[in-house]
């Protein structure tokens, strides 16, 4: 049966609305809106076992990694202390031998410190890393000897007594005063002995490291 509005209205049957003033003529059950869908959450087991994945994947070996870089330069520092002390006693012959035992040491003490398992190709990286501090630390002593012995006859004193330890013939040490009596010829040579000494640091110190890691293989989860 049809009804009228308070406004006057004649209304209309099953009408929501009065059509002249706007007044609702029945109450909205909130039952008929259908709530907006949740996002299903991640159950806690499920993050755990993200985030277990995501540890179990080892940190690249490279100068951004802070554990191999505070390793490499440990073992370099120690290297250069070895040699340096091989060098007072005569003993210069061992210097590869210690410059490999520096990439050996630096893979041991990278797998102490961090519990992960090293590759052979990251143990090379390691040892590289140590190569690089080696040559860095070595060309810093150079540069400050050679700084403090220009200009005097100490340099020249100093090979002689090199020489003498290696046993170089005795005509090197007159090779060596042409040599410094000529700056072109010495920036060379001091430019190519580095390239040298850098290629001969960081090989060894890769194949010790490679070594290390072989002897030890990287375990398997």
């Amino acid at each position: 049966m049809e009804g009228i509005c308070t406004c006057g209205a004649k209304l209309v049957e099953d009408a929501m609305f009065c059509h002249r003033c706007g007044r609702p003529l029945r109450e909205i059950s909130p039952g008929g809106v259908e709530p907006e869908p949740q996002p299903a959450e991640v159950l806690p087991a499920e993050t755990a076992a993200l985030l277990d994945e995501v540890a179990a994947v080892p940190a690249p070996i490279n100068f951004h990694n802070g554990s191999a870089v505070r390793v490499g330069f440990l073992a370099a520092t120690i290297v250069q202390l070895a040699v340096t002390l091989a060098a007072a006693a005569g003993a210069s012959i061992l210097m590869p031998l210690m410059l490999f035992a520096g990439g050996f040491y630096s893979v041991f003490l990278y797998r102490r410190r961090t519990g992960e398992g090293v590759s052979i190709r990251n143990g090379a990286r390691i040892g590289w890393m140590t190569g690089v501090f080696s040559f860095v630390i070595m060309t810093v002593l150079f540069t400050v000897g050679m700084a403090a012995l220009a200009g005097s006859d100490q340099l020249l004193k100093a090979y002689k007594d090199s020489a003498a330890n290696l046993g170089l013939p005795p005509d090197s040490a007159d090779q060596m005063q042409k040599l410094l009596n000529d700056p072109g010829a010495l920036a060379l040579s001091i430019v190519l002995g580095l390239a040298i000494q850098f290629l001969f640091l960081t090989l060894l110190c890769s194949v010790g490291g490679a070594v290390g890691a072989r002897l030890n293989p990287e375990r398997k989860s």
